[in-house]
Parts: structure tokens; C-alpha cells; sequence
């Protein structure tokens, strides 16, 4: 039954694939196996006739076609998605587009600091940013806490963690864990750390 429905979303997603989004996508160093170029508003509409359906979409993620990955994101169940099962959705994570999809599904989920945790303490920027995203969409006490111990322990971010910590930490400074790292950011000559420190904001 679930692979015909598979069937079904490849179908659809045909009706509606974009071949010069992809070939952009492409263009840029974005790869998938298969890419539709499929927009994610629509895939987004397209998932919602199928979720919430956590089986279906672990099938779907399984593959490597990029829409059917994104979709997979907004149609499984939230409350199934366990840092036990961790291993399976970081399999999935193979771009920067990926990391920010597979973030909104995290931060619905019980695990969610858990999450941020473990990734957070890997060497995998792309596991690192998708974490990040994490935190910024579902901030509890114990993601704020990795993010924190992450800005001192790490002191070298890329554009897109660098934009996410900033606005981590503009929304959160109060947080007294963020207070931390932001005095440390502030009191470091760290050319990482004051670029970071520059795109902060803070309406004092």
C-alpha cells in the first residue's frame, strides 16, 4: 500500500517538477541523486494529504529524491520522531536545504534538545547547522545550553551558523546560558567571534 502510494507522490511531483531549479540547484554544489525541483510550498501542500503518517514517510525519506526527503519532513508525526531513531533522520542530511527542512520537523519534536545535543557535538557542519536551526525554532533551556557550551568550544562558524547563532542569541540574550556565551563572544579577539558579534542585535 505504501508503495503505491509512493507511486502516487512521484506522480504528482512529475506534474509539478521545475528542471531549471534543479539544474540551478545543481549549478550551485546543491546534489541530489534525483531532484524534480519541485518548490517546497508546494511540496509542503502536497504532504499535507498524506500526513500525519510516520511509516510513509520513513519510506519516503529512504530514498534519494530530494522531494520526496523534503516531503517526508512534513509528513510524519512529530510525536513518533525519538533520539533513538537518530541514526535514520541524520542519514538524510546531505545539504543545506535538507538540514533546514528536517529542523522544522525536529523542533516539534519531545526530543528536540536532544537532538540540538548530539549534533551539536559532532564535526558535521550540515549536522551542526540543521541543530542550530533546531534551537532557533524550538529554544528550550537544554538546546539553549549546547548552543552556548558550542560558540566556546568551537570559535569558528560558516555564513550559515554564523546567521543562525545571531539570531539565536538577539532572541535569547537574556537566557542565562546565551549571557555567557555573549560576554565570551564580546571579550574575545577571535576574528569568527567578531564577526559573529557584529551581526548580533540587541535593541538595548
Amino acid at each position: 500500500m505504501s508503495t503505491a502510494k509512493m507511486i502516487e507522490v512521484l506522480g504528482r511531483l512529475r506534474k509539478n517538477m521545475n528542471g531549471e531549479v534543479a539544474e540551478r540547484m545543481s549549478a550551485h554544489g546543491v546534489d541530489y541523486a534525483l531532484n524534480y525541483g519541485v518548490a517546497i510550498h508546494t511540496l509542503k501542500e502536497l504532504a499535507r494529504d498524506y500526513a500525519p503518517d510516520t511509516n510513509f514517510a520513513r519510506l519516503l525519506y529512504q530514498q534519494q529524491v530530494r522531494d520526496l526527503q523534503i516531503m517526508a519532513c512534513y509528513i510524519a508525526n512529530p510525536n513518533d520522531i525519538s533520539i533513538s531513531d537518530e541514526a535514520f533522520w541524520r542519514q538524510g542530511i546531505s545539504t543545506g536545504e535538507m538540514a533546514e527542512q528536517l529542523s522544522s520537523l525536529l523542533a516539534k519534536s519531545h526530543d528536540s534538545a536532544l537532538f540540538v545535543q548530539k549534533w551539536l557535538a559532532t564535526d558535521n557542519p550540515l549536522l551542526q547547522y540543521c541543530a542550530l536551526l533546531t534551537t532557533a525554532k524550538n529554544a528550550s533551556a537544554t538546546a539553549l545550553q549546547a548552543t552556548s557550551e558550542y560558540v566556546v568550544r568551537r570559535n569558528d562558524f560558516d555564513i550559515q551558523q554564523q546567521r543562525v547563532l545571531a539570531t539565536i542569541i538577539s532572541r535569547h540574550h537574556q537566557d542565562t546560558h546565551i549571557t555567557q556565551a555573549l560576554q565570551y563572544i564580546r571579550s574575545s579577539a577571535c576574528g569568527s567571534l567578531q564577526q559573529l558579534n557584529e551581526e548580533i542585535f540587541i535593541d538595548e
